[in-house]
């Protein structure tokens, strides 16, 4: 369930004062009323004795019925102002999600190259690793037979000169 609107946030998207917007919400219009949350009515029941101040929050669903409500107590040419406002901030708001939308395909392609040659260059690692311990292990056999001859040499003279 989406998260109801509250008077400021209806203000900001459809530019009416909130004075307006709260006189028109705390009518309770016939109409209206299913759309309304009431985030008090909890409290305002358990502690009856301290008054609170009425804040009501409307479903999103509510917010064309809302702006017709408004619309019959606002000039035609406040109306027409509004709402070319919001149709130039709905078009910037479609052209950055256009533009972020090709950038994240972008990002999305390079992340895959990357992650390609990352796997490419630890396969090279291994590849290395596995050389590198073939190497040492060859050098330790070689090192382990000059030993051996070199104590096979030098051990059987000092033991024939003894």
């Amino acid at each position: 369930m989406a998260t109801p609107l509250t008077v400021a946030e209806i203000t900001n998207m459809i530019g009416v004062e909130e004075s307006i917007i709260r006189q028109t919400l705390e009518r309770r219009d016939e109409d209206l009323v299913p759309y309304l949350r009431d985030p008090d009515a909890s409290r305002k029941e358990a502690d009856a004795n301290v008054p609170r101040p009425q804040t009501l929050l409307l479903e999103r669903e509510g917010l064309p019925l809302l702006i017709t409500k408004l619309a019959f107590n606002i000039p035609t040419s406040d109306i027409i102002e509004n709402l070319a406002c919001q149709l130039l901030h709905l078009t910037l708001v479609q052209e950055q999600n256009a533009d972020l939308t090709s950038k994240h395909q972008e990002l999305q392609e390079q992340s895959e190259r990357l992650q390609h040659h990352i796997k490419e260059l630890q396969l090279r690692v291994d590849s290395l690793e596995s050389e590198l311990a073939e190497q040492i292990q060859l050098r330790e056999k070689a090192e382990a037979e000059s030993r051996k001859g070199f104590w096979g040499i030098f051990g059987r003279r000092a033991s024939k000169g003894s």
